[in-house]
């Protein structure tokens, strides 16, 4: 009797140790991406909640792709036939591209705030700061211009409410002035980021008091374009 109540006892543990290791492969957590850091190199006080896994650069009005940008290899060389518009400055010295972007974005982990209206896609240009003098582009917060928090509720809306591990594409166009004195290329380098309002709001108070746009991003990626070509 001892001997078939043991037998019984071990079959039990036996099936709940495979049901628990079937659940935790369910539910594996997702391991953490290089762009949940802070610029400074520390992590975030909350997980990032998407990774930006691809951009494809879309011809005109179409769903032709004709460039992909991967995380890793920012260099992108993009002809002026595929913008929506294109238009030379003074003396050809410069030159206003607008660009459709397909942006692939991964949830990675769930919010920790949920936002108000739904997620921003954000984008704009950086560039490293030429002594004595400071960055021309920057992401530091300055309430007196455009790169203050996010709205709430965001505008326009990006709804990106998805499971862990779903991928979803979102398209944005990209307003970009191409330095021909210098090379037909952007001075500095180009970051789109993914911004949840709730989480930015809680990060930029205290006791966090973050101040950079790449510091509140669940998600964002670099890239350095350069244009060719005429229209």
């Amino acid at each position: 009797m001892k001997t078939l109540t043991l037998i019984k006892v071990v079959s039990l543990s036996s099936v709940l140790m495979m049901a628990m290791a079937f659940s935790c492969q369910d539910h594996q957590v997702p391991e953490p991406v290089s762009n949940c850091d802070r610029v400074d190199g520390t992590p975030r006080a909350f997980p990032c909640e998407f990774e930006i896994t691809k951009l494809e650069f879309l011809r005109k009005n179409t769903s032709q792709v004709v460039k992909t940008v991967l995380p890793g290899s920012p260099d992108v060389q993009l002809s002026s036939r595929d913008a929506l518009r294109f238009n030379y400055g003074s003396s050809r010295e410069y030159a206003i591209a607008d660009f459709r972007v397909r942006v692939h974005v991964k949830r990675i982990a769930a919010a920790s705030f949920l936002p108000v209206g739904g997620y921003e896609i954000t984008y704009y240009q950086l560039s490293d700061p030429v002594p004595p003098f400071p960055a021309a582009y920057d992401d530091i917060f300055d309430p007196s211009l455009w790169s203050a928090p996010p709205s709430s509720p965001s505008n326009p809306i990006t709804n990106l409410d998805m499971l862990v591990g779903e991928t979803r594409t979102v398209e944005t166009e990209l307003n970009m002035v191409f330095d021909f004195m210098g090379g037909p290329q952007v001075f500095g380098e180009i970051v789109i980021g993914i911004v949840n309002n709730s989480t930015t709001h809680t990060l930029v108070a205290a006791p966090y008091k973050y101040d950079r746009l790449r510091d509140v991003h669940e998600a964002r990626i670099p890239f350095k374009p350069s244009v060719y070509g005429e229209m």
